[in-house]
């Protein structure tokens, strides 16, 4: 895996989620992955799925570069994002905040 995404996991990790894992395989074009992540925190078994969007001008390769967070499976590719960060912009963001903000939309 990317290393950004994982710095990433690791971010929701240090702010009270756990990761379960892939959700969908699917070959559809529009993702290459869906990542579950079950809260730890109150309320507990909340869960926020990271879809790693693949970039639409390179269908062939799955080409990861951005990922949306919902607090549920993405059914298609207008599904509605809590929030969204580009693959380049993880090093550049502030993800404590970043994830204190979901944090703020999702464990209510």
């Amino acid at each position: 895996m990317d290393p950004r995404i994982d710095k990433l996991i690791n971010a929701f990790q240090q702010k009270g989620w756990v990761l379960k894992g892939s959700v969908d395989t699917s070959s559809d074009w529009w993702f290459s992955d869906i990542i579950q992540l079950r809260s730890t925190w109150r309320p507990v078994g909340k869960e926020i799925y990271l879809t790693l969007l693949t970039d639409p001008m390179i269908r062939d390769k799955k080409t990861v570069w951005s990922i949306g967070i919902s607090s549920n499976t993405p059914q298609n590719r207008q599904h509605q994002f809590i929030d969204q960060i580009a693959l380049n912009d993880i090093h550049h963001t502030d993800l404590v905040s970043f994830i204190e903000n979901i944090n703020k939309i999702v464990l209510v």
